[in-house]
């Protein structure tokens, strides 16, 4: 890999941007390497068309506008947004397969969890800062 990164924003199913960062580029420089945990890591391709320029000011000068360059990509896509064609490549049926085995599989058959203890904790200071409000205003008097 080379030394270059490249700032990707990644569009979850929900049309939502979750993650906004910087991932390095190939040895090529033709693909961006997403690598995240598990069964998440995916290489898109870039184009000269596959990115939009933000403008920012830098801490440093703020009367310089510079631009950022930010890349778009579905997740688990072959390849970034082409903003040029209008192109938005999708994932192939066997990674959207692969994505739901490895997340919604593994919840099946898995009950719910106790309630963790600092609710309880929370609940019964709750419940005895009311027995004391009650005792106190004459309620059991």
């Amino acid at each position: 890999m080379s030394g270059a990164k490249v700032n990707l924003a990644i569009i979850d199913d929900d049309l939502k941007i979750r993650t906004l960062k910087k991932y390095p580029l190939s040895k090529n420089g033709k693909q961006i390497v997403v690598i995240s945990g598990g069964e998440g890591h995916f290489v898109p391709k870039i184009s000269n068309t596959s990115y939009i320029e933000f403008p920012y000011r830098a801490i440093t000068s703020p009367w310089k506008v510079s631009f950022r360059r930010i890349y778009f990509a579905v997740n688990k896509a072959k390849a970034c947004i082409d903003f040029k064609t209008g192109d938005i490549p999708l994932p192939s049926l066997e990674q959207l397969e692969a994505a739901l085995a490895s997340t919604m599989l593994g919840k099946i058959g898995v009950e719910k969890p106790d309630i963790p203890w600092q609710l309880w904790a929370t609940m019964i200071i709750s419940g005895l800062t009311l027995l004391l409000i009650a005792n106190i205003s004459g309620v059991f008097a």
